[in-house]
């Protein structure tokens, strides 16, 4: 259940999936398993280390901002979009490491991890394609803001808890 439990994490997940409802991009979401995947197998051999939590963050503030335009996207930025988010939740979702932990555990946890991601993404994009329709997709362009306003938010608490 980790990518339900980090602000960062369910921030993104909403964004991406109220995105790609609102673009009708449902052929996409067969590229999401392979990408999550792609990401905790770099996450699982540390090729890359990156504070990607502000990466995720400024993902979620580009999807609810693109959220609330409601531009017309082509298909390659969508999918260029959903591969960057994809990967880059990959790479932040990490098991807690306990001693004597088994790699069965720490397999069986990413791969929980990735149904969560991917099953949620695909629910919350279905019923962001049928509240597209009524009132011209104001539902969404607000619940757009508010996930931008939720990054900026978690944003600037991180960033000042650098200081």
């Amino acid at each position: 259940m980790h990518p339900l439990q980090t602000p960062a994490h369910l921030i993104l997940i909403l964004g991406l999936a109220f995105l790609l409802g609102q673009q009708k991009q449902f052929k996409s979401l067969l590229l999401l398993p392979i990408v999550v995947l792609a990401g905790f197998v770099l996450n699982h051999y540390s090729l890359i280390n990156w504070n990607t939590e502000l990466i995720l963050l400024a993902l979620a503030l580009i999807c609810g901002l693109l959220l609330v335009l409601r531009l017309n996207l082509p298909a390659f930025i969508t999918i260029v979009l959903l591969i960057v988010c994809g990967v880059t939740l990959g790479l932040d979702s990490s098991p807690i490491m306990i001693p004597g932990l088994g790699s069965n555990s720490i397999i069986s946890w990413r791969l929980g991890a990735a149904v969560t991601i991917n099953i949620g993404i695909a629910v919350l994009a279905l019923l962001a394609y049928l509240l597209n329709h009524y009132w011209n997709g104001i539902i969404l362009r607000v619940a757009g803001s508010w996930i931008a306003t939720s990054a900026i938010f978690v944003l600037t608490l991180l960033l000042a808890g650098k200081s």
